[in-house]
């Protein structure tokens, strides 16, 4: 079991607080390889872990974070055209993941902190503090990971797109989709939504990773995580089970 800190959009956020998101999906760019007897243990990360990811199949879960899949070889790694890694991806079943958000105020021991995510018809401008600073005494919300899968981003399934907590915007199109600002991300606000998850979940994708080279169309391998939600601190629920 770990701990890590993770980041959500004002609308994810209350997604999780009123009960429609357990579901989440990262993008797989970076991998701990594991040690063998001829090599020390390294990272993949940028254009080698794209590299390693090239024509990828055959994903198997190792245990804990850890995984094997095959892909094609690396040129240096001729004649061979197929080639297998064993590396750790940072997230598994148990880990518990403490949800950073935007926010004002407060200070350890005390709970005076307002949410940005609790104000979205706020009257009154804030100093908002961007979620990346958000300390783990502030955090209201506490993910327990059930289930882990890697995964193209376009294999997402209806129900698991509902999973993810987006809104219905199918038949809106993007005259109802509004940038709520740098740490709110993209939201529906058009009425009459129909029930397209997956095109719903396409446009809220794009809103938060397209311009990191990450979009709908650049199709690339997620790790998708299954949890449970808990509302409480990470430090106030005690040892997890």
């Amino acid at each position: 079991m770990t701990d890590r800190p993770i980041l959500f959009s004002g609308p994810m956020i209350r997604a999780l607080l009123e009960g429609r998101k357990t579901q989440t999906r990262r993008v797989l760019n970076k991998a701990r390889v594991f040690a063998t007897p001829e090599t020390r243990a390294f990272t993949l990360s940028g254009d080698d872990m794209a590299r390693a990811l090239q024509n990828a199949d055959r994903f198997r879960h190792l245990g804990g974070d850890g995984w094997f899949w095959e892909a094609d070889a690396f040129e240096w790694q001729a004649p061979a055209t197929r080639t297998g890694w064993m590396a750790h991806i940072g997230y598994a079943p148990g880990d518990r993941l403490w949800v950073r958000e935007g926010f004002f105020g407060g200070h350890p021991g005390c709970a005076n902190i307002t949410y940005r995510a609790d104000q979205i018809h706020a009257m009154v401008a804030i100093p908002w503090k961007p979620s990346i600073h958000m300390p783990r005494w502030a955090s209201r919300l506490t993910l327990i990971v059930t289930d882990v899968r890697v995964q193209r981003l376009q294999e997402i399934s209806e129900e698991d797109a509902d999973a993810e907590g987006t809104a219905h915007c199918d038949q809106c199109g993007d005259a109802g989709w509004i940038n709520s600002g740098p740490d709110g991300g993209w939201e529906c606000t058009a009425p009459g939504c129909g029930d397209a998850y997956v095109d719903c979940f396409r446009h809220t994708w794009d809103g938060l990773n397209a311009e990191r080279g990450f979009g709908w169309d650049v199709n690339p391998w997620v790790v998708a995580l299954t949890f449970e939600v808990i509302r409480q601190n990470i430090d106030a629920m005690g040892e997890a089970a």
